[in-house]
């Protein structure tokens, strides 16, 4: 069996990173809250170019319209579609519950390819 070279990995990055561009942020129960892309101002990607992990960034608000408040926030997922489909990356993290306009959550999602373990 043969393994990857660097070249290979940085192609599986770049189609990565042009394809798998919606993240959704879930709430406790693992209920979708909402799904945006890298053409909203509130998605980017923040990693560096060539980089082994790829972030994917989102900034949301309680004055957003798609934030009921109170709402709580525990993981986020990376699809290559805008709505259903197949989560290709899922991360949990700390519980966080927005309760005015003016509190914000900023989660940086990460995958790492190839992955270390």
């Amino acid at each position: 069996m043969a393994e990857i070279n660097q070249d290979g990995y940085q192609s599986i990055r770049d189609f990565v990173q042009a394809n798998w561009t919606y993240i959704e942020l879930r709430d406790d129960t693992n209920t979708a809250i909402l799904r945006l892309d890298p053409t909203d101002s509130r998605v980017s990607f923040t990693h560096v170019a060539g980089s082994q992990t790829l972030e994917l960034q989102i900034v949301v608000s309680g004055s957003d319209t798609e934030v009921t408040l109170p709402q709580t926030f525990a993981s986020s997922a990376i699809y290559d579609v805008a709505s259903g489909g197949t989560a290709y990356s899922e991360e949990s993290f700390t519980a966080f519950t927005m309760e005015g306009t003016s509190d914000q959550l900023t989660v940086k999602h990460q995958i790492q390819v190839p992955q270390v373990v």
